[in-house]
């Protein structure tokens, strides 16, 4: 049981890292593209740091919750469910939209110019919206 909760721990401490990443990506991002040319380069050293923060924990954080999830996954010997399926689901496409979100701004800061793909600008909601359906998904097992 004091692994169990070892884990549990780890992973809750991993999403709030990578999910708070994702929504610092996602709010710098956004306000990149507001930013006129000319003012960017005062900005940069605060982008260059964003990357640096999203490389060193963010990421890091990301692979902390996957591997303490699939640890208790296989320690919990839970009965596959549609649930856990969506939730899995919901899981990647998170990861996908991190990845995304972490090339557009390291291919970005070696231009000094955003190109990012315009879905991006909704990256903040749908990082919102995954979150909180695996929330509901874990708490009430509806499926």
């Amino acid at each position: 049981m004091t692994t169990y909760l070892l884990l549990l721990s780890l992973h809750l401490v991993g999403i709030i890292l990578w999910i708070g990443g994702m929504f610092m990506l996602a709010l710098v991002m956004n306000a990149w593209q507001k930013i006129p040319s000319l003012e960017l380069t005062p900005s940069l050293r605060i982008l260059t740091a964003v990357a640096r923060w999203n490389q060193r924990v963010t990421m890091p954080a990301m692979a902390l919750s996957w591997l303490t999830g699939l640890g208790l996954l296989l320690m919990g010997n839970w009965p596959p469910s549609l649930s856990l399926m969506l939730k899995i689901l919901l899981v990647l496409g998170l990861s996908a939209l991190h990845g995304i979100q972490s090339a557009s701004l390291r291919r970005s800061l070696g231009e000094a110019v955003l190109t990012a793909p315009a879905f991006l600008r909704h990256a903040a909601g749908l990082t919102l919206a995954a979150s909180v359906i695996i929330i509901l998904l874990i708490e009430f097992k509806p499926l």
